[in-house]
């Protein structure tokens, strides 16, 4: 696993560079940095709308007794496409937007919390809570 993230720590911003030297190439360097500071202007905006309504949905489950599981989680895949947006790249663009769609991101959070789940069933993970003094 740390050398899956070594990797993708060392060729993430390869692919991105590439990627960013031949769009420039294509379509010139004034409407490659103008995407990449229009993805991130439209994604913080986005960010933003999303983030707060997250908020208010956590909110309305504690006002109703509910744990807001699904909602923090949500927040915090809204919190990872934050970096992904502001990072210049068309693929963590890409990334950062495709965390932003609801249907999408709900969908990855479903998945995430269901192999959580399963391995605090399986005895693989353990949580630990602190107590107020």
């Amino acid at each position: 696993m740390i050398l899956l993230i070594i990797a993708l720590i060392v060729l993430a911003p390869l692919v991105e560079l590439y990627i960013l030297i031949q769009a420039g190439a294509a379509f010139g360097a004034l409407p490659v940095i103008a995407a990449c500071i229009a993805t991130a202007a439209l994604g913080g905006l986005i960010l933003r709308a999303q983030g707060l309504a997250a908020l208010a949905r956590a909110r309305r489950d504690l006002d109703e007794g509910r744990a807001p599981v699904e909602a923090v989680v949500d927040g915090a895949f809204l919190v990872a496409a934050a970096p992904l947006l502001m990072t210049p790249g068309f693929v963590t663009d890409a990334l950062g937007f495709a965390l932003l769609v609801p249907p999408l991101r709900h969908a990855i959070a479903r998945a995430a919390l269901r192999r959580i789940r399963r391995s605090i069933d399986r005895g693989e993970t353990r949580i630990y809570i602190a107590r107020r003094r």
